[in-house]
């Protein structure tokens, strides 16, 4: 499969329905300069409806990515699975809605890796955590019980400032 570069010459096409296929690979989120995103490998087809007063692009994201876990903070691999639609308008308004990219009266041509990366990465969970499933490594059982001394050792210290022990008295 041959993908296309991120950078649509939006001024040169005619009225019509073009297909793209975009690779968003380890290269693409090493460019980036404060992705949270480690790496990862998601194809992106697109169909983009020019029509002439405004254009539609349909997305559909396919792949995997790497991000820190957030209980061991080695990689964890999660899939990345969706679909989202794309509003591409000529005007001078300003762009305050998600799903809306309002090119200027002079643009000729549109980049969109910007949109490609925010649109994966808030495709993602919230929790991002090793899964307890056998095919999943697990979280790093070295860090786990690093973390879990740390917890121990702080619910063993009696040393409570003397300003605050007499609040203990007070149940």
């Amino acid at each position: 499969m041959e993908f296309d570069k991120f950078v649509i010459g939006f001024e040169a096409l005619e009225l019509g329905e073009y297909n793209y296929n975009f690779l968003v690979d380890n290269a693409f989120f090493n460019e980036l300069e404060y992705a949270e995103i480690q790496g990862g490998e998601v194809i992106v087809g697109a169909v983009l409806k020019k029509s002439e007063r405004l254009s539609q692009m349909e997305l559909n994201f396919e792949g995997k990515v790497a991000v820190p876990c957030d209980r061991c903070g080695e990689d964890v691999t999660l899939p990345v699975s969706f679909s989202e639609s794309l509003i591409v308008k000529v005007g001078t308004e300003d762009n305050e809605d998600d799903g809306l990219l309002i090119l200027g009266e002079n643009d000729i041509e549109f980049d969109i890796r910007h949109y490609l990366y925010e649109s994966i990465s808030l495709s993602l969970p919230i929790r991002r955590i090793h899964s307890e499933d056998e095919d999943d490594e697990g979280c790093d059982e070295a860090i786990l019980s690093m973390l879990n001394q740390d917890n121990k050792n702080d619910n063993d210290k009696d040393d409570i400032d003397p300003r605050w022990a007499a609040l203990k008295n007070l149940k």
